[in-house]
């Protein structure tokens, strides 16, 4: 089943390839650019549902070629940059982008990341009728649907904090607030709510 149409906006071929593969492996329809024109051009011609872009592109600045898109549509655009100070981030988010990943970066959490957006567009777009469903995820933040996503796949606390670079103690933080925010006590029961709610 086709989940829906990513375009992975990225100059490095072994990047551009991991990235492709991993979202293939979730059904996603997947175009690929090296440059800003060609992204731009596959954008306008094929209604994508989310982008993924590098910001540092060999032909035109990411950020421009966001700008472009957000002027075409309310589809997410998430970039994927080396650039990891604050005021980095914080420009990209300024400019229309609904997230940012760091390089280097798990692909599995990237993954995550594109499922959370692409779900967060469909609940809005009005596709999604539950709003206990919409409610429950627009509470939770990033970091603790990624908690959540770690949880699923049955990593523990430790495992969990050392995939992020978090504390342990940090984890066990999240832990309770996705509990309290989901109303259960315990991982099983906020995995198997959140699998009925189709946000896992």
């Amino acid at each position: 089943m086709n989940k829906g149409k990513i375009l992975v906006v990225e100059d490095d071929l072994e990047i551009r390839e991991l990235v492709k593969g991993y979202l293939e492996k979730e059904d996603y329809k997947i175009y690929v650019a090296e440059n800003g024109k060609k992204a731009l051009d596959l954008f306008r011609k094929n209604n994508v549902d989310l982008s993924l872009l590098d910001i540092m592109l060999p032909d035109m600045d990411g950020l421009q070629v966001c700008r472009e898109m957000r002027i075409q549509s309310k589809v997410p655009i998430i970039f994927l940059s080396s650039r990891r100070e604050m005021n980095d981030v914080v420009t990209g988010l300024n400019v229309g982008a609904d997230d940012y990943i760091t390089k280097p970066f798990d692909p599995e959490i990237l993954v995550a990341r594109v499922n959370a957006n692409i779900r967060r567009q469909f609940y809005t777009a009005g596709g999604y009728s539950s709003e206990q469903s919409r409610h429950l995820f627009d509470v939770l933040t990033k970091r603790e649907v990624e908690t959540l996503m770690l949880i699923n796949r049955g990593l523990t606390n430790k495992d969990i904090a050392h995939r992020l670079y978090l504390s342990e103690g940090t984890v066990k933080g999240y832990n309770n607030t996705i509990f309290h925010k989901l109303g259960v006590k315990n991982r099983t029961q906020a995995v198997n709510l959140a699998r009925e709610l189709g946000l896992l």
